[in-house]
C-alpha cells in the first residue's frame, strides 16, 4: 500500500515510518525539514512541505492509497525551564521587596506558561487542508492521532492531567486537537482518530486496551508511541473503528 504519513519527523510519526516500511508499504514522509529524517529505506521517499500550504499537501497527496497524521504540537519545556532558572537566580542575587521577589519567581513563570502555550490553529488548519486534497484526489482511508481528553474522552487522562497539565501546558492544544477532529468528523472520508493516553518512549508491546472505555478521571494511563504507531497501521485494513474514536491506553 502507497501511504502519506504526516508528522514523520516526531514521535509516533518516526514509528509510523518505521513500522509501515518494515510491513513493506511504500511510504511517503512529510516533514517541513527533511533533514530529521534520518531512515533511509528502497520504499521511502521523504518530500519537503508545510501542512499549512494547500499546494504542498495536495502534491503529497496525489497517488497515495491512504494517508496517515501522527501531528502534534511541542510544548515548549525547554524555555520554561530556563525562565523558571533565570527567575530563581534573580531572587537570590538581586535585592527585591517581597511582592516583587513573589513576581519574579511565581508570576513570571506562570506567565510565560500562559502565553508559550497560548491557542493556535495549526493542527486544526494543516488537517483541513488534507482532508480537502484528499477528498479532490478520491482518497478514502485517513487515520489520525488525537488525545484522550479531546471530545467525549473529556477528564480521562487521569487526575494529575485534568488538574495540572491541562489547565496550565495542554488547554490550547486539545483545544486546536477538538477542531481538528471536527473537520475529520464532518469530512466524507474513511476515518479512523486514535486517542491514546499519555505517550512514552517504550517498547512496543502489543498488548492494550482499545475502545470508549479506555481512561478514567482520576487514574492515569499511558500507551507507548510505538504500540500507537502499530495500531494505526492496523486501522489501514480494520474496519471495527471505521468512523470512532477509539481511545488506546495499557
Amino acid at each position: 500500500m502507497k501511504l502519506l504519513v504526516f508528522g514523520a519527523t516526531g514521535g509516533t510519526g518516526s514509528r509510523l515510518v518505521q513500522q509501515a516500511l518494515q510491513q513493506g508499504h511504500v511510504v511517503t514522509a512529510f516533514a517541513r525539514d527533511p533533514g530529521k529524517i534520518h531512515l533511509a529505506h528502497d520504499n521511502l521517499r521523504v518530500v519537503r512541505g508545510d501542512i499549512l500550504q494547500p499546494d504542498s499537501v495536495e502534491t503529497a497527496v496525489a497517488g497515495q492509497d491512504a494517508v496517515m497524521s501522527a501531528l502534534g504540537i511541542r510544548l515548549p519545556v525547554r524555555i520554561v525551564i530556563l525562565i523558571v532558572v533565570a527567575c530563581q537566580i534573580i531572587v537570590r542575587t538581586v535585592a527585591l521587596s517581597r511582592p516583587a521577589t513573589m513576581f519574579v519567581e511565581l508570576g513570571v513563570p506562570i506567565l510565560a506558561i500562559l502565553l508559550l502555550s497560548r491557542r493556535n490553529t495549526i493542527l486544526s488548519e494543516g488537517t483541513r487542508n488534507i482532508v480537502r486534497a484528499m477528498e479532490r484526489a478520491g482518497i478514502q482511508r485517513f487515520v489520525c492521532e488525537s488525545s484522550l481528553g479531546v471530545g467525549d474522552s473529556k477528564w480521562k487522562l487521569g487526575v494529575v492531567h485534568n488538574l495540572v497539565a491541562i489547565p496550565l501546558f495542554l488547554r490550547n492544544i486539545l483545544a486546536d486537537k477538538e477542531a481538528q477532529e471536527q473537520i475529520i468528523a464532518s469530512s466524507s472520508l474513511d476515518w479512523v482518530i486514535v486517542r491514546p493516553a499519555a505517550l512514552t518512549n517504550g517498547p512496543q508491546r502489543n498488548v492494550y486496551r482499545a475502545g470508549s472505555d479506555v481512561g478514567h478521571w482520576f487514574f492515569p494511563s499511558r500507551i507507548s508511541r510505538s504500540d500507537v504507531a502499530a495500531f494505526m497501521l492496523k486501522q489501514l485494513t480494520d474496519g471495527k473503528y471505521l468512523r470512532k474514536t477509539p481511545g488506546l491506553a495499557y
